[in-house]
């Protein structure tokens, strides 16, 4: 069957979750804490993207789908500096609770930071950056966490820098 790229997805499917209850793909409801204890990392990783302001952070459950990684955890960062910032101290707060990543990309690049745990892989966009390679998307078929936390929501409209562009569509 070939796959329909695209596909839009259904109101439905759109997984909304706060710290209180979580909706994976609309097949059952867990509290935060269940989904967060499957692997204390998952914790970790959340609360400091939150922390450090992290945007939409979403975590895909690859398990099944894919043999790179179980999980994805995706989020966006509103400039270069908080891209840089979220991904350097992610990387700190991972070794000072003993996790070393096996692979760190796009530190200098700023648009794409990648933190590579082998089965947990962390993706921190700029806003554009998301938006292009739509990971959300090309994962359509994984359960997907959207994490919101009021006090990470800003009303900011990301900057277009050169060579990205933003379309009001």
């Amino acid at each position: 069957m070939p796959i329909d790229w695209n596909r839009s997805r259904s109101s439905s499917d759109t997984i909304i979750a706060d710290w209180d209850c979580l909706t994976l793909n609309g097949d059952s409801t867990i509290s935060t804490e269940e989904f967060l204890a499957r692997d204390e990392r998952l914790r970790l990783i959340v609360e400091t993207l939150q922390d450090k302001k992290a945007l939409d952070v979403v975590a895909l459950d690859l398990q099944g789908l894919s043999d790179s990684a179980d999980y994805f955890i995706i989020c966006t960062g509103m400039s270069d500096p908080h891209v840089r910032s979220i991904g350097g101290d992610l990387v700190d707060a991972l070794r000072q609770a003993g996790h070393r990543p096996w692979h760190v990309e796009g530190l200098d690049s700023l648009r794409w930071v990648l933190v590579d745990l082998v089965d947990v892989v962390i993706h921190v966009f700029r806003h554009e950056a998301r938006e292009f390679y739509a990971l959300e998307r090309l994962w359509g078929d994984a359960e997907a966490v959207r994490f919101e936390d009021l006090e990470n929501q800003v009303e900011a409209t990301p900057q277009a820098e050169p060579g990205w562009h933003l379309s009001n569509d």
